[in-house]
Formats: C-alpha cells, structure tokens, sequence
C-alpha cells in the first residue's frame, strides 16, 4: 500500500510574509496513536487507493479528532471509537495498525508539533501551552522491514483484525498486499538496483507521510520529510531513501525535495477516479479520469 501521501508543499498565498511559527519535530508518543490515526485517515479521505482498499461505496465523511485525547487505546488494545460509523472505524483502524506496525519494525512515529493558536486564530498568551499536529510521518530505516514469515509481527499489530467481513474482509487484504504492495515490488526490483545500486529493503523507507488537512498550505508534511532526510543521511551517508505514492500532486511535491521518479503502473481498479466503484452508466469521461488517476508510483532520493 501506499504512503498514499498527502504532503503539503503549496507555496501559500501571494503578499507580505506572515510570521511563521514555531515547529517542533520529535517522535509520537504511543498515547498519541489514536489521535494520529484519526488525522491519518481525515488527510487520505480524497485518496483514490485509500478507498479502494477499503472497498467503500461512496466517500466517507471526516472523523473527528480530539488533540486533548491521552489514552490511545482506551486500555484495550484498540483505537477508540467513539462517534464514528462502522466504515470510519474500519479506516481509523488500518491506521492505527500501520502505526503500530511502524513500531513493531522498529521503524519511527514522527510528527511536526506546532502552535495550536495558529489554527485557532488566538493569541499566544490565549493558548500559551497548547499544541497540535501538524504532520505526520510513518518511517522505516534500513533493513527493519516485515518478513515474509512474520505473521506474529502482523499479528500483534492488529493487521489481521482487518480481514473480518465488517472491517476490509479478505479482498481489502488482496487489494493491498496482492495488488497494490505486489506492484511497488515489482517497481522496485526492475529499477533501484540500476539506479544506486541498493535493494529496496536497504534503503530508508517514507512508509507513510501526510499533512493534517487543518494546516494545508503551511507546508508541514514537507519540513518533517526534509528534516528526517537530513537526519537519515547524517548517519547513513551513502544510502538512498525510497517510497511510493498515487498521486501526482504527490510526486511534483517530492520532486521539489529531490526524489526522483523511478516507475509508475496503472492500476484497473474498477473505480472512479476517487476509488469509488464505477456504475454500469458511467461515462467514458469518467473512466478515462479514472485510468490516469489510480497509478502507482515508485521514486528515490539519492544521497
């Protein structure tokens, strides 16, 4: 699957320079994870293969997402759940899993904190002590990735929980792993060794990466994903960073941090352009969005 990612490099409004405030980048706590799973889901709403691994009939709506939250699995292993239908728990709940697995991997849950004024329009003094997120990244380093084998890892990330028929069933799990993840594989392979000469599994991996759709255009996700680069090049001189993405807004956005793109693959998905199923009327203009929109994407970074 996809990082799928919705990092924000809008250049902003034309005019004077509003002061920028102050960001923070640091690693999540796990008592933030429900919190980050519910921003997780909001920011890939639009995402094409974001619906489409889920199977939905029609978009879903926004969850909401309470900052002030402690406890991220209410003591039950789980994300809370509250005030949500059962497909905005099923979303909330891949989430909260690939955080988990993120962690399991020994990967890293990394966020920008930033100012919660800035959002609320209030003064400093207002909201002196409160913060928010403003991005979000799932990160990889190299070698910690999931064994072909290791199903205790998945297990306890609670990846499985998602093939009941109520969450994403059997066919969600085929979409991701059998179809989606299959063709970053298979892009990988045919391309990375010919460009720097590193296997997939050695290089940094942006697993996930995505704005909170309450900042867009501050650029958040973009300051994060630069500022771990630069921190994995400090200790891995010589070793590329990788991902994958669906989108092109996506790929002309990592483009301007220096990725590179590798290969790309249609993906038939059966769907509109928004990985809604497609109605037997659909029109052919419909489908032809929908053909240069569900592609899949490999880039990489060079040192």
């Amino acid at each position: 699957m996809d990082q799928k990612q919705k990092l924000d490099m809008a250049n902003g409004a034309t005019g004077p320079a509003l002061p920028q405030p102050a960001v923070r980048f640091r690693p999540a706590g796990v008592e933030e994870d429900d919190v980050l799973s519910r921003i997780l889901c909001n920011a890939f709403l639009p995402i094409w293969d974001h619906n489409w691994f889920q199977g939905v009939s029609a978009p879903l709506e926004p969850v909401v997402v309470n900052v002030n939250v402690t406890v991220s699995n209410n003591g039950n292993g789980k994300p809370s759940s509250g005030s949500m239908s059962r497909q905005q728990k099923s979303r909330v709940r891949f989430y909260w899993s690939l955080i988990k697995l993120t962690r399991l991997l020994g990967g890293e849950v990394l966020v920008a904190e930033v100012p919660a004024a800035r959002a609320a329009g209030k003064t400093e003094t207002e909201t002196e002590a409160e913060t928010d997120i403003g991005a979000i990244l799932l990160w990889l380093p190299p070698s910690k990735r999931l064994g072909a084998l290791d199903v205790g890892t998945l297990w306890k990330s609670g990846f499985f929980s998602l093939m009941l028929p109520w969450n994403y069933g059997l066919g969600g799990l085929y979409r991701i792993e059998m179809v989606s993840e299959a063709n970053v594989r298979s892009m990988f392979a045919r391309t990375l060794k010919d460009a720097c000469g590193f296997a997939d599994r050695d290089c940094g991996f942006v697993r996930m990466v995505a704005s909170n759709p309450k900042y867009a255009g501050q650029g958040y996700g973009s300051k994060l994903l630069q500022h771990q680069i630069e921190r994995h090049f400090a200790r891995f001189a010589h070793t590329p960073v990788i991902l994958d993405t669906s989108t092109s807004q996506a790929v002309r956005a990592y483009q301007r941090l220096g990725f590179t793109l590798l290969a790309e693959v249609p993906v038939d998905t059966g769907t509109d352009a928004r990985g809604i199923p497609l109605t037997k009327s659909a029109s052919e203009e419909v489908r032809r969005q929908a053909r240069e929109t569900c592609v899949e994407r490999v880039m990489v970074r060079l040192p």
